[in-house]
């Protein structure tokens, strides 16, 4: 039994690219997972599992069914399969038996068995489903930006006009994914464009520059965030993909300075 299902695990799983997309396929009573997919299951036995399901890119991950059939099989796993309740789960799921690969191992005796795990009737929830809840939630909540120019009316010529953060540039919330809750922390960093002249990004919460010519000039300040999700089971992990940006411009009024005669 063991040599053919290590055989079978090895064949679905070449071909396979390590990307952070996760692939996630079902058979009769199992599934295989490439890349990352998030835990619900929040006990103490599931914990170490979910840590790594949710930071591994390249992993691989077969999860077998918990007596598939009990009328047929009296054991499996250790379980007793005419006493469902040994290894049942809570909102209709189901146990699994889980099997690892890790990231660049391939043959068959490099599958590790991690223990078991409940799985809702739906399957593994995929971890970009966890990112799409992140941002969803985060819209609308991250603090509106705000910036000063200094000086706050007119600037002038070769020296320096500088755009001042005022806004907060970390903010934390939670947000529940599978009836899991999810800590987040989002943080900013900032692109500076002064005119078509000079744009820096840093985590800077300030930035200056001398124009050389006067005129009304644009200064466009952009919030760049990232996000971190976390819980106690699955560590911490970043939120990967298209990060949520919010920009405002304002306009710096830039004289020439004029010199004056002085009496020695």
């Amino acid at each position: 039994m063991m040599k053919i299902l290590a055989i079978y695990l090895l064949a679905i799983s070449v071909g396979i690219p390590h990307t952070e997309v996760e692939v996630i396929t079902e058979a009769e009573d199992s599934y295989l997972v490439t890349g990352r997919f998030f835990v619900t299951d929040q006990s103490n036995e599931a914990a170490s599992v979910a840590r790594k399901a949710a930071s591994c890119i390249g992993c691989k991950w077969h999860l077998q069914k918990i007596c598939p059939n009990p009328s047929v099989q009296e054991n499996h796993a250790g379980f007793n399969c005419s006493d469902t309740s040994s290894y049942a789960c809570s909102a209709n799921g189901s146990r699994y038996q889980v099997w690892f690969l890790d990231e660049g191992l391939w043959r068959p005796g490099d599958w590790q068995l991690r223990g078991n795990i409940c799985i809702g009737p739906s399957g593994p929830t995929p971890i970009r489903e966890v990112q799409t809840e992140v941002i969803e939630s985060a819209l609308g909540k991250l603090p509106a930006l705000k910036f000063d120019l200094q000086p706050s009316t007119k600037s002038l010529v070769n020296l320096p006009t500088r755009a001042q953060v005022k806004s907060a540039n970390q903010y934390q919330f939670e947000t529940v994914v599978g009836g899991v809750s999810v800590q987040v922390t989002a943080t900013a960093t900032y692109r500076y464009e002064f005119g078509n002249f000079y744009s820096i990004t840093t985590a800077n919460r300030s930035s200056a520059y001398s124009f050389r010519s006067d005129g009304i000039q644009d200064v466009k300040v952009t919030a760049i965030w990232s996000a971190n999700w976390s819980t106690a089971n699955h560590g911490t992990n970043s939120v990967s993909g298209s990060p949520l940006t919010q920009s405002l411009t304002k306009q710096a009024f830039v004289l020439a300075a004029r010199g004056r005669l002085v009496r020695r």
